[in-house]
């Protein structure tokens, strides 16, 4: 891995954590609703450069919907709760195991059994984070936690369906599966809000509300996106994945330093649980490597002989 493509992982995870905090923000300034459809709305204009879908219309409706619909709100919905962007950082990690899990419902995919141990440690260490002990309940609501989780299991089905209809090598897609998940997002807003309320919250959109949502568009749904997905098509994933990690280390760090937002020794400590877990579930594809080379290694030598 160049240091070049290290530069870009590390600029990917912290664009991912400064829209963390944006999104955190907005909700006091706008819709969830609103903030999620103007931020897949920033990629529309795109759409006069890739004129062309590179797959069919419903595969983009299908994916996007878990992808960026449901995977958008549900955070909304649990930093609207009270959940704390350094929080939510730690329990986003989970969307590994779920994408783990969906890939072997939906694509056969097979466990291993280190993924295994990976999960069951970090599933206890969003026990840990559920615990009056920690004080999470004090700030947050269990509400607000588990939409956390359920945004990490949308994207998880999002990530395979993705995975299964190959959609996500090209700007092109990325575009088109942002500029189509638009519409459904707007009737989702339609239906739950009401129309009424609807177009009140479009007539009085603020400024702030405005800037944090096309932020948010602009810097994790498209250049984020494409550039953690081409980086994805130049180095293995045993390389690429585990600067994911550093996700929850750039969240509470600007967390702290531009919202006064701190956490507990017990908070850390179960989110120190959860990157644990994560880790060893990502450490698969690199033991796998190593034992090939050790394999290699082992035929070379013994050819030699």
């Amino acid at each position: 891995m160049t240091l070049r493509d290290t530069g870009i992982a590390i600029f990917v995870v912290f664009l991912w954590s400064t829209s963390l905090l944006v999104q955190k923000f907005a909700v006091n300034h706008i819709s969830i609703y609103v903030l999620g459809f103007l931020r897949l709305l920033s990629a529309a204009p795109l759409l006069l450069i890739y004129r062309q879908p590179p797959h069919q219309l419903w595969r983009y409706l299908v994916a996007g919907f878990f992808w960026n619909v449901l995977n958008f709100l549900f955070i909304g919905l649990g930093f609207k709760a009270g959940v704390g962007a350094g929080i939510s950082s730690f329990l986003i990690q989970t969307n590994v195991f779920f994408g783990v899990f969906f890939c072997y419902i939906l694509l056969r995919e097979n466990f291993h059994v280190i993924e295994i141990i990976g999960m069951f440690i970090a599933s206890y260490g969003v026990y840990l984070l559920t615990q009056s002990g920690s004080h999470v309940l004090d700030e947050s609501t269990m509400t607000g936690i588990i939409s956390i989780l359920l945004s990490a299991v949308c994207w998880g089905i999002g990530f395979t369906l993705l995975k299964k209809m190959k959609i996500g090598a090209t700007m092109a897609d990325n575009v088109w599966l942002s500029a189509l998940s638009a519409p459904s997002l707007f009737t989702l807003l339609f239906v739950l809000e009401g129309p009424q309320k609807t177009i009140f919250e479009f007539s009085h959109l603020s400024p702030v509300g405005i800037s944090c949502a096309l932020y948010v568009g602009i810097a994790s749904t498209i250049c984020a996106s494409y550039l953690w997905l081409m980086l994805a098509h130049r180095v293995s994933s045993s390389q690429q994945a585990p600067f994911m990690l550093l996700l929850p280390i750039f969240t509470c760090a600007l967390s702290a330093v531009f919202m006064q937002e701190t956490l507990a020794p017990s908070q850390l400590f179960a989110g120190g649980i959860i990157l644990v877990g994560v880790f060893v579930t990502r450490s698969t594809p690199l033991l796998k490597r190593l034992k090939v080379q050790a394999f290699l290694i082992k035929l070379k030598a013994t050819s030699h002989d």
